[in-house]
């Protein structure tokens, strides 16, 4: 099994503006789409190849026999499992690619725009501005922007966590299995009679 990887990352110290960056830069579901459709293929051709070496194994056993013949079928027998296999995994790979392209763009649908929070330009908009009124509120407005600044900001995070888990838990417990030996031991390689529709045959 492939272990899944852990999110280990700290938010909380991260700028609002790094992560919306971050969500914002390369996110491309229409790629992501792609490619999940790529392994969607590559699942399909697998398993036609698959059913192509179980059919050529089944048909050959009233054509081909002997020790030889089955050993052969041994080995595509194993090449068809395999395959089988690794179209199976090629799909789940295909759903994880969809599942990650999706927590992504939700991530970036989500993730709220920064609130700028400049107290020295608040105070020289407000003492350039020659409003008295202003000058007196001006501690109240700095306040509650930085409040707002604040509540987006632990929004951004609260985003960019639940986006980290929802990609780790689309990526699958498993890995692709080792391809089948193509040979088999025991008779020598030209040694071993194989008998094909009546007659023998040297192999």
């Amino acid at each position: 099994m492939t272990a899944k990887p852990v999110a280990d990352r700290r938010y909380e110290s991260y700028s609002h503006e790094q992560m919306y960056t971050e969500v914002g830069d390369g996110n491309d579901p229409a790629a992501a789409g792609e490619i999940s459709r790529e392994w969607t293929e590559l699942a399909r051709a697998l398993r036609e190849a698959g059913d192509t070496l179980a059919d050529l194994s089944g048909r050959s056993e009233s054509a081909w026999q002997g020790d030889a013949a089955e050993s052969l079928r041994s080995v595509v027998r194993d090449a068809a499992t395999w395959s089988q296999r690794a179209a199976d995994l090629s799909e789940v790979v295909g759903r994880a690619v969809a599942g990650q392209a999706e927590a992504a763009a939700r991530a970036r649908t989500q993730m709220p725009e920064p609130v700028p929070y400049d107290p020295g330009a608040m105070i020289r908009d407000a003492a350039s501005s020659g409003d008295v009124w202003r000058l007196v509120g001006l501690s109240d407005a700095m306040a509650t922007r930085r409040a707002e600044a604040e509540q987006a900001r632990q929004r951004a995070i609260d985003v960019m966590y639940a986006r980290d888990t929802a990609l780790g838990e689309a990526v699958p417990d498993t890995r692709f299995p080792d391809p089948p030996s193509l040979t088999r031991s025991g008779a020598a390689p030209g040694e071993g009679p194989a008998s094909a529709v009546g007659r023998s045959v040297a192999v």
